[in-house]
Order: structure tokens, then C-alpha cells, then sequence
């Protein structure tokens, strides 16, 4: 009965609040990089996740945000506590659900199999950040059960290398691209703490159905979790990608591990 109660609140919500979406997109109307942003807050309260953010999203200027990848509801709860279009492999577009709100939100689709392709997409997520956007991106290329933070992809923070800040300081210099490294954990299920034995309920990796494993999310009674936004640093401080990428991989797995520990205890 809770599975059809949720999807019937999804239904009700998307409905109020796609049309004008989409209406907003093809008119281009100022605001609009900000309303998926409400599409899915609504979201999270159908399904009943509940959000609690630690810290604060950067949004004075276009920033990069670099997230752990759990599971495909990241991507409704990153949605949800940042305005920034998200970096994802092209085959998201044909998910259900997710692969159009993915589009509204004017997603980056890359194909990192195509070596051939990296220029192009380094150019176009570029040109995004020049355009005021800020990007969302998980460098761990795919997603795991949750327990750890898989190693980073340092090559998909080629976005860095030679980018130009559009914007400039009081003496003339372009500012510094900044980048957030953001923490995503989920902390409680069914108001229990999150383990081993119950954290497959909400993670998605390997060859898991992503169909049949929502249509068992929908029996959960609620999710909690939480969203840390760490201490934003300049792309500047680091002599290459990879220091930078070694950094944000640190940063949000000792969270990680430090909230995660305490589930199990």
C-alpha cells in the first residue's frame, strides 16, 4: 500500500510541476536553471527522503561540485540541495524518470569510452561554467554499495585545466575556478541506522536492476540523509588534476567513514 501511495504523490507532483518546466525551458526564461531544483525537492517528499544538509553550497559564482556516487537517488538528492547541472554517462538518458528530468535539467551527457570525445566534452562543460552554471560531477565514474568511496576518475577533472574564470577581481585578474567537494551519506532507513545488512536497500551498484531495485525502495517507510558541502578550494592551489582529485577524494571519504562509523556502532 506505501508503494502506491508514494508513486500516486509522484505522480501528483510531477504533474503540477513539469508542464511549467518545460514551458520555462523553451522559453528561456530568467530563473529557470533554478526550478529543477524545486522538481526535485518535490520529489524527495514523495518518495520520503529526508535531506539534512551540513554546511552550505557555494553560490556566489560558478562552481565545480564533486560528490561519492551511491546510487541513482544522488542524483534527486544532489538535485535537490544544489543549482548546478549535473556531469553523467550518456546511457542515463534513456532511464526512466530520471533520463528526462535529467534533460530539463540540461544534464552534461559524456561517453568517457570515447577518448576521441574528451576535448569536446571538456570544452562543453567549460562553457557551461563560463555561462554561470555551476556542474555537478562524480568522479568515481560508477556506483558503489556505499560502505567506501571507490577511487576517483582524475581525468574528469580535465574540466579544470586551462579554464579562464569569465569573471575578474578589482584589479582586472580572472577569479579562480572554485571547487566543493560534497559528501552524500545515508544515515537512516526505515529509522534505523544504516548497516550492512539493510544499506543494499538504498545503494545501487553492479548489476542490480535499477527497476526492480526502486519498485523495493518505494516499501521503505522513509530514508535519512545527510549532504556535507566541504570547505570550497581554488583549482589554483594544486599543481595538477590529480593532486586535486586526490584531495576531494580524501576530504569526502574521511566524512564517510567518520558518519558511517558511527551507524555501526
Amino acid at each position: 500500500m506505501r508503494k502506491y501511495f508514494k508513486l500516486l504523490k509522484l505522480v501528483i507532483y510531477l504533474g503540477v510541476l513539469l508542464p511549467p518546466t518545460i514551458l520555462l525551458k523553451k522559453l528561456k526564461c530568467t530563473g529557470y536553471k533554478a526550478w529543477p531544483h524545486w522538481v526535485h525537492k518535490s520529489i524527495c517528499l514523495a518518495l520520503d527522503i529526508r535531506v539534512k544538509k551540513y554546511g552550505n553550497a557555494l553560490e556566489c559564482s560558478p562552481t565545480l561540485f564533486v560528490s561519492n556516487h551511491v546510487s541513482y537517488l544522488d542524483i534527486i538528492i544532489l538535485g535537490h540541495a544544489i543549482k548546478g547541472c549535473f556531469v553523467a554517462k550518456r546511457d542515463m538518458i534513456d532511464w526512466p524518470i530520471l533520463g528526462y528530468l535529467s534533460t530539463l535539467q540540461r544534464t552534461i551527457f559524456i561517453e568517457r569510452e570515447k577518448r576521441t570525445e574528451v576535448n569536446n566534452q571538456r570544452q562543453e562543460m567549460q562553457d557551461r561554467i563560463r555561462g554561470g552554471d555551476s556542474l555537478i560531477l562524480f568522479p568515481e565514474g560508477t556506483t558503489g554499495t556505499g560502505g567506501r568511496v571507490l577511487p576517483f576518475q582524475s581525468s574528469l577533472f580535465g574540466v579544470t585545466e586551462n579554464y579562464i574564470h569569465p569573471m575578474t577581481d578589482d584589479e582586472g585578474r580572472p577569479l579562480d575556478l572554485m571547487v566543493q567537494p560534497v559528501s552524500i551519506i545515508y544515515k537512516r532507513i526505515n529509522c534505523m541506522p544504516t548497516n550492512r545488512s539493510n544499506r543494499s536497500c538504498v545503494a545501487w551498484y553492479g548489476d542490480m536492476n535499477i527497476g526492480e531495485h526502486f519498485r523495493k525502495f518505494l516499501n521503505l517507510q522513509n530514508v535519512e540523509v545527510e549532504v556535507h558541502f566541504h570547505e570550497p578550494v581554488s583549482r589554483n592551489l594544486f599543481k595538477t588534476r590529480k593532486e586535486l582529485s586526490a584531495y576531494c577524494h580524501r576530504t569526502i571519504e574521511k566524512k564517510v567513514e567518520q558518519r558511517l562509523r558511527r551507524c555501526d556502532n
